[in-house]
């Protein structure tokens, strides 16, 4: 929009982070080559959930809600940015559930939603183990736990990937580790309907899904 200005996104973080976080995912998914083509991958919303991590801020608390290349689309950092809603694990300002990805047409609505899921457990491992914004800094923070738990996850999870099984990956991931925070993740999936009895359907399909609200019983 030349009227405000030209504005590069080379300039913006969590655009510059977003897009590496592409490689991330691609590379450690399944065989890593072309694995993040079906219709329910959530390559946009790992990338996403790189961006807010990378550029945390350390008075950043679990009631600052965040938006993606507010700079990129000239606006203050705590605009709105590119995204339907600002992630938040807060249901008056961020409600989306798995059935929200229902006739999405395009990877970035699929993939906000797994952000948002993946924003809520940064939220709740901080909450349990401290937060960090560099997360280098401490890797005993939640904020830390949190990156390498889904980076696992990552490497857990199989080819064409849907949110069943990416959830799966991160709660493997986790009992790998010890299992510590099986039931943390638990309750954090199935806030936003990715429970114990959720079923993706086809993985190529985003409208076949059935979510859940349900966890394991103890």
């Amino acid at each position: 929009d030349m009227g405000n200005g030209y504005k590069n996104s080379s300039f913006d973080n969590g655009v510059m982070v977003h897009e590496y976080g592409h490689g991330i995912s691609n590379r450690l998914t399944g065989n890593s080559m072309g694995c993040l083509n079906n219709g329910e991958q959530m390559g946009e919303g790992w990338s996403d959930f790189f961006a807010l991590m990378m550029t945390n801020k350390p008075e950043y608390t679990a009631a600052t809600a965040r938006g993606i290349a507010t700079y990129s689309a000239g606006q203050q950092p705590t605009g709105l940015g590119i995204r339907g809603k600002k992630y938040s694990p807060d249901f008056a300002v961020n409600n989306w559930t798995y059935n929200s990805i229902v006739g999405a047409q395009s990877p970035h609505d699929v993939g906000q939603v797994w952000a948002a899921m993946l924003w809520d457990l940064h939220w709740k491992l901080a909450e349990k183990y401290g937060y960090a914004s560099d997360i280098v800094a401490n890797p005993n923070s939640g904020s830390a736990k949190v990156v390498q738990l889904v980076v696992d996850g990552l490497k857990l999870q199989p080819c064409s990937p849907d949110f069943v099984s990416g959830r799966d990956a991160i709660i493997q991931a986790d009992i790998a580790n010890g299992g510590a925070d099986e039931c943390l993740i638990w309750n954090v999936f199935a806030k936003r309907g990715l429970g114990l009895n959720a079923n993706a359907g086809s993985n190529n399909s985003v409208s076949d899904q059935t979510e859940d609200y349900n966890v394991p019983e103890k």
